[in-house]
């Protein structure tokens, strides 16, 4: 009868054990899967955590020369008009999503990709910080309200295109080196990088709303 006992205990902790085999291959899949989003993520936020060291040693001068990459000069924007805005804040998108574009269509492109993730970082980190110490909290609750919303949606418009602008140009690479044996595989890929470039595009395009929109509802409720 112990020995019963004993054996469905054993049992139950044997079945309470969880699968390796199972758990390391969902985390192979997830790797294969998101992995490389995953390190443009870590990327952003590198270029977020220098971006706030480095606007600690920056004049207000150079910072306002910056704005169409970012927004710093607070009361020279809200002195626009909206369409005004929505060109700024598309332009300011526009030019990361346009490098990551002929990146892709680069054999070596796919070495210059990361970078784009961490500028994009080191801009917001720039941005951010300026704002908050030259605003206090005025600034701070401005940049939550106003600029965060368009700059996370971008985020993560720009994270999934990069990633698949990195895998594009190292297809690139590998066929300069093994030659025209998978060009018809390549044009499928061109296909598909078209496709999510204008989704890209209108991505840029909603941000920029989302900005502008923004912009119209909470700018004047801020005193700078």
């Amino acid at each position: 009868m112990k020995g019963f006992v004993l054996t469905l205990r054993n049992s139950k902790q044997t079945a309470k054990l969880p699968d390796l085999r199972r758990l390391l291959a969902r985390a192979k899949v997830f790797i294969k899967r998101h992995g490389l989003q995953a390190v443009l993520c870590l990327l952003f936020l590198f270029g977020l955590v220098i971006g706030v060291t480095f606007a600690q040693g920056v004049s207000r001068t150079t910072y306002e020369r910056l704005d169409l990459l970012f927004v710093t000069n607070i009361s020279a924007r809200i002195q626009m008009t909206l369409p005004q805005i929505f060109l700024s804040c598309f332009v300011s998108y526009f030019l990361f999503g346009f490098t990551a574009f002929l990146c892709a269509l680069s054999c070596w492109g796919f070495v210059a990709v990361p970078m784009i993730c961490t500028g994009f970082g080191f801009t917001a980190g720039l941005s951010s910080a300026f704002v908050f110490s030259l605003y206090h909290m005025s600034g701070a609750g401005f940049y939550i309200l106003v600029i965060l919303p368009g700059t996370l949606l971008f985020l993560l418009t720009l994270v999934y295109y990069t990633a698949y602008c990195f895998r594009l140009s190292r297809r690139f690479a590998v066929l300069s080196l093994m030659g025209n044996d998978r060009e018809p595989e390549l044009r499928s890929h061109l296909k598909v990088f078209l496709k999510k470039s204008l989704l890209t595009l209108l991505s840029v395009i909603t941000c920029s709303i989302v900005d502008m929109v923004l912009w119209m509802l909470f700018a004047d409720k801020f005193q700078f």
